[in-house]
């Protein structure tokens, strides 16, 4: 059973289709955890990738970058996919692995669990509802929906910083700030950011916006967090 309380269902014969083939978007709580429970820092399991609907910025009026798990290139699968024999992988994070892997392959619709309706592992009949957990499920799902909402807070706080400085920021800046926001705060705006003419660069400070609810993070209807198949 899983972490949120979906049953093996189809991956009790599982190929790790879904590690290779769906990108998977993660949250700073993703990254939290993953980092903590796998002993790694993130740039060793993260890869950040230009999309237009991005969300993090490193230099001001940049493009904006997701954060998804990285891929093997030999492999194309998850780099934490473990290749046990032939045809058959096992994740190597299971504990620790995005909410939305947890929860795969339930989507809440209309307020009611349900199967998602692209899954890859397994037959038809693999995912029966009345052998999972529902209620684990649902919390999965609101508790991912929760750490997206987070998420969003997250890069307006850090955008609006680097919108307001003057030098390019860098990957592992902003995984020291999503790793522990309240420690590291956004980056301070001294000493490098100033301006080459030595005027001070404005603090850039926001305050965080109300998520919309328009990311789900749970797969159903796309979004961030969706699982989605692997674009080149």
């Amino acid at each position: 059973m899983s972490r949120a309380g979906a049953s093996l269902g189809g991956c009790a014969s599982c190929k790790g289709r879904c590690c290779r083939e769906y990108t998977v978007n993660v949250t700073p709580a993703d990254l939290r955890r993953l980092s903590t429970g796998m002993s790694v820092h993130p740039r060793e399991f993260v890869t950040l990738r230009e999309k237009d609907d991005g969300d993090f910025r490193f230099r001001p009026g940049g493009p904006v970058y997701d954060l998804r798990l990285r891929h093997r290139p030999d492999t194309q699968g998850c780099v934490f996919l473990m290749e046990i024999a032939p045809g058959h992988a096992r994740c190597g994070a299971y504990l620790h692995r995005p909410a939305v892997c947890a929860t795969y392959p339930a989507a809440l619709k209309r307020n009611t669990v349900t199967v998602r309706d692209d899954t890859l592992c397994g037959g038809s009949d693999s995912w029966n509802l009345t052998t999972m957990d529902l209620p684990g499920l649902r919390a999965g799902i609101l508790a991912n929906r929760a750490a997206w909402a987070e998420h969003l807070r997250l890069a307006e706080r850090w955008n609006a910083h680097v919108d307001a400085g003057y030098r390019t920021r860098t990957h592992d800046e902003l995984y020291d700030f999503l790793l522990d926001p309240e420690r590291s705060g956004a980056p301070e705006l001294t000493g490098p950011d100033a301006r080459p003419d030595g005027s001070a660069t404005p603090d850039g400070s926001a305050t965080p916006g109300e998520d919309d609810g328009s990311r789900t993070g749970d797969g159903a209807g796309g979004g961030a967090g969706a699982v989605e198949p692997v674009r080149a």
